[in-house]
């Protein structure tokens, strides 16, 4: 990770939340599913949809403002030294640089601009980023992370193979890091990879296999699809919540906190029983945490939603030890360990 004796710090944070939500008695309507298993099975109230001007680049164009707002005037957009995309790779455009869009609507004239790719893990793989950078370089002292997610478009309600990605949401979501800021310290990291699940969920249509035709367009290929149901079921039940829980341990590690249970967990969005292994497994109680059954998942968004719920409800207070973990698909695991 760079040079551990540089230290950086979260300046301030900002979220973006479209207004409507989707009930889940809506979603079993299309998805043929009962409310009640919507509920019970998949963890899920409601979940945010999108507005009529509510794509993944203009909502995190929303957040990075909100974030600039937030850091009551120790950042301004002339002090940012680098802009990071840290949202999903489905964006307004097709091979848009969304972070240079983001760049010129924050007015952040003077810095260098580029996106990042990680899925779930995005936002945390972007933390990393802008410590190695500024590590690495000393004139990068200030990094704004920015992403937005719209992946709601591309689940099939009706596909039964793909009912675990009923909550995916919309939201857009911004983190201002700063070198030598002593408050929301990043004090350790880890991350792993189960690289066997690489191609087990994907959008069939619109890459360079299978390129747009007058074929495929408004097929059932223009959304996620799972090559084996069967295989990924037992992933998602007994594999991924031990993933989750064994990357959380190594960033503890890592922070020189083996052993220790942190004040908070903000963690992706997980179905009831997922949720249930991993805390179990970490031995944490559920009110250090938030299970996001109100919000739905809103991919690398989601731990930036956890951090702004406890600090609103004053879970986390002065000196709280924080982990921040995702995953994503691929299958693709993060977390981070932060001493605010």
């Amino acid at each position: 990770m760079g040079n551990k004796e540089t230290k950086v710090g979260i300046v301030s944070y900002g979220i973006y939340l479209p207004k409507d939500y989707e009930t889940a008695e809506e979603i079993a309507k299309k998805s043929g599913m009962a409310a009640g298993e919507i509920t019970s099975e998949l963890g899920l109230v409601k979940k945010h949809k999108p507005g009529a001007k509510d794509f993944p680049v203009t909502m995190a164009v929303q957040a990075a403002l909100q974030a600039l707002e937030n850091s009551k005037g120790l950042v301004s957009p002339d002090d940012i030294d680098v802009v990071l995309w840290s949202g999903d790779e489905y964006k307004d455009y097709i091979a848009q640089t969304a972070s240079i869009r983001i760049q010129e609507e924050v007015k952040a004239y003077k810095a260098w601009a580029f996106d990042i790719i990680g899925q779930g893990v995005t936002t945390l793989t972007g933390i990393r980023l802008a410590r190695d950078l500024m590590a690495g370089d000393s004139s990068v002292n200030t990094v704004l992370l920015a992403g937005g997610t719209r992946d709601i478009d591309l689940v099939d309600y009706t596909n039964p193979d793909t009912r675990w990605m009923l909550p995916t949401s919309v939201s857009g979501a911004a983190i201002i890091l700063r070198r030598d800021f002593v408050n929301n310290s990043i004090m350790g990291m880890a991350a792993l990879v189960d690289p066997e699940m690489a191609d087990e969920a994907y959008v069939p249509v619109g890459g360079t296999v299978n390129r747009f035709s007058v074929d495929n367009v408004e097929t059932k290929g223009m959304f996620f699809h799972v090559p084996n149901p069967s295989l990924m079921d037992e992933y998602l039940e007994e594999r991924m919540p031990m993933r989750l829980a064994e990357v959380i341990g190594k960033a503890l590690d890592n922070a020189g906190l083996a052993g220790k249970k942190p004040d908070y967990l903000a963690m992706r969005y997980l179905m009831p029983e997922q949720r249930k292994t991993v805390l179990s497994a970490l031995e944490i109680n559920a009110d250090r945490t938030d299970s996001l059954s109100d919000a739905g998942h809103h991919g690398p968004n989601d731990v930036v939603i956890s951090l702004d719920r406890a600090i609103k409800k004053g879970i986390i207070k002065k000196g709280s030890v924080v982990v921040l973990a995702a995953a994503g698909i691929g299958f693709t695991y993060s977390a981070a360990v932060m001493q605010c």
